[in-house]
């Protein structure tokens, strides 16, 4: 994976120090979010010197961004014959990494750390949010087309589930139980869903 800071001259960088890095940040969100996020416990947590860290990342809020997405893993799911079974395996994973500890809280810090910096919160909308949303919006699309679901139109209908479920989180402090996820998205589309195995 690359990251957003700047390359310069010199060796080659080595991919194990990256991702040494890399999981050494995810694991200091994981335990304390965003403001574990410190160059000197990241440095003795990674075992480099704080100078390996800044000489790959600007910032450490661009190291978080590349943490959570790597930690994260593969966010893009493919389509079935089934769009609602598709669905229901994107609101697991979904509830698994934004509703959830131990990286849901940091998701959601790191893009109101973001609100600042435009291009950097497109590039994370982009990279950690996306993959999930538009797989969550495609399948509500076909089941659409499937006559398959009578909520709302397919971004509405995502957008009402993501949204209620970090309001109750960052506002309430209430975390969204996986049925409670499916019972939300059953109310909008108006019918069952099917579990994941």
């Amino acid at each position: 994976m690359e990251s957003s800071a700047p390359r310069g001259g010199g060796r080659p960088r080595d991919p194990r120090i990256d991702g040494r890095i890399l999981t050494a940040a995810a694991r200091l969100m994981a335990s304390g979010g965003i403001g574990a996020l410190r160059a000197d416990a990241l440095a003795t947590a990674a075992g480099v010197p704080k100078s390996t860290i800044y000489r790959r990342w600007g910032t450490l809020l661009d190291l978080a961004v590349d943490a959570v997405d790597a930690a994260l893993g593969p966010r893009r799911l493919p389509a079935t014959e089934e769009p609602l079974a598709d669905l229901a395996t994107h609101v697991q994973r979904a509830h698994t990494i934004l509703a959830t500890p131990p990286l849901g809280p940091a998701v959601i810090q790191i893009a109101h750390e973001l609100l600042g910096r435009p291009e950097a919160a497109a590039s994370y909308r982009q990279r950690v949010i996306a993959p999930l949303r538009d797989g969550a919006i495609d399948a509500v699309s076909r089941a659409i087309k499937a006559g398959q679901w009578d909520g709302p139109e397919a971004v509405l209908s995502i957008d009402m589930v993501i949204g209620t479920v970090l309001y109750r989180l960052t506002y309430l402090g209430i975390e969204t139980t996986l049925e409670e996820a499916f019972e939300l998205v059953e109310t909008i589309a108006g019918r069952p869903l099917p579990r994941p195995s």
